[in-house]
């Protein structure tokens, strides 16, 4: 069998999580929503507001650069290590907010609370999974087979929970459970073996954290986003989460820019690099290469030998741009690579 790997990026979530031009629209509206249930008194305002100031200001610095990563650059190059801590908090405590079940009546709103959000955005809004990702399960589970086949593996630059989500509520498992059955890494599992179908997140998960200086092994997941509902119960317990850490640092949400490095990303980064040594057929969805992972991308893709094609799934307008992006990580990649503009649904090579 030829070894089939998914290298994924922020687009293969379109459908229901924010790409860089709709991050900040949305962002406001969580940032409206709550002030709704601050002015309305369902939260506490000494709970909420702290939050709410933090998360504009991180709406305000979107606005100024060009992206949140190049703000957060900004930081990291300041040596501005609290200030980089909270928006990681922000950001984590955002991304669970948008994959939250929300009830079917949810409104939100913009700036002054009175406008309503774009019908698009609010569709998607109220969209915790991109559809795609079912399907993706559909497509590789065949019969009473638990997981996708040993020669298919998964690559993620995404925090979101997108593929644990959709495999979750197909097989009605926790997250937890999920986690240990299509092996994702990085999470509670020490170690995986990547012979078998795996999951690995470069950047870490948005929703996945440890307690200061704790190991890998001890890493907690604080919602199951197969059964928590937005609710005034779960935005109290993101509130408070992001409250306790406020001046110190008591828990660290277990997602990384591309430039950090720590224990988990070196992990997280070696075995990547191990399974696309050996991937045959590479197919690359919603990834666009950006300049702060370059460096990243390049250690990934070095050696290449074992890759006979590529798939790139992208819009039709974009894809030949990204293929001279993906030229410049490694220049024979181009030659290799073969442009996918039916977005539907996530590519299955021929060769599968």
């Amino acid at each position: 069998m030829k070894t089939i790997t998914y290298f994924i990026g922020a687009g293969a979530s379109f459908h229901s999580l924010p790409l860089i031009r709709t991050m900040g629209v949305r962002m406001q509206a969580f940032s409206s929503f709550l002030k709704h249930q601050r002015e309305n008194g369902e939260i506490k305002k000494e709970l909420i507001q702290p939050f709410i100031d933090e998360l504009d200001k991180l709406i305000t610095h979107e606005k100024e650069s060009t992206s949140i990563d190049a703000y957060a650059k900004e930081l990291t190059n300041s040596n501005k290590q609290m200030e980089l801590h909270r928006l990681k908090m922000v950001l984590s405590s955002y991304f669970i907010f948008e994959q939250l079940i929300k009830p079917e009546d949810i409104i939100f709103y913009e700036k002054d609370g009175k406008t309503k959000v774009s019908s698009e955005i609010q569709e998607m809004l109220s969209t915790p999974i991109d559809r795609r990702y079912r399907t993706f399960w559909a497509d590789y589970i065949n019969g009473f087979d638990s997981v996708p086949a040993s020669n298919i593996k998964i690559i993620s630059w995404n925090y979101d929970m997108q593929f644990e989500f959709a495999f979750s509520r197909l097989k009605n498992y926790s997250l937890e459970l999920t986690q240990q059955e299509i092996q994702v890494f990085p999470a509670k599992l020490k170690t995986i073996d990547k012979k078998k179908f795996c999951l690995l997140k470069i950047n870490g998960t948005a929703g996945l954290f440890r307690e200061n200086g704790k190991e890998i092994n001890k890493l907690e997941n604080y919602f199951d986003l197969k059964q928590h509902h937005l609710n005034n119960f779960n935005l109290e317990l993101l509130l408070n989460i992001f409250n306790q850490n406020y001046s110190r640092v008591f828990t660290e949400p277990v997602f990384s820019f591309a430039w950090e490095e720590n224990s988990i990303t070196n992990e997280t980064r070696k075995i990547a690099k191990e399974i696309l040594n050996e991937t045959n057929i590479l197919v690359i969805i919603g990834y666009s290469f950006p300049s702060f992972n370059r460096t990243i991308d390049r250690q990934l893709f070095e050696n290449i030998e074992s890759i006979e094609k590529i798939y790139y799934q992208a819009p039709i307008n974009e894809i030949n741009e990204l293929i001279m992006r993906l030229e410049g990580v490694n220049p024979r990649l181009r030659e290799l690579t073969i442009g996918i503009e039916n977005l539907a649904k996530f590519h299955i090579p021929n060769e599968y």
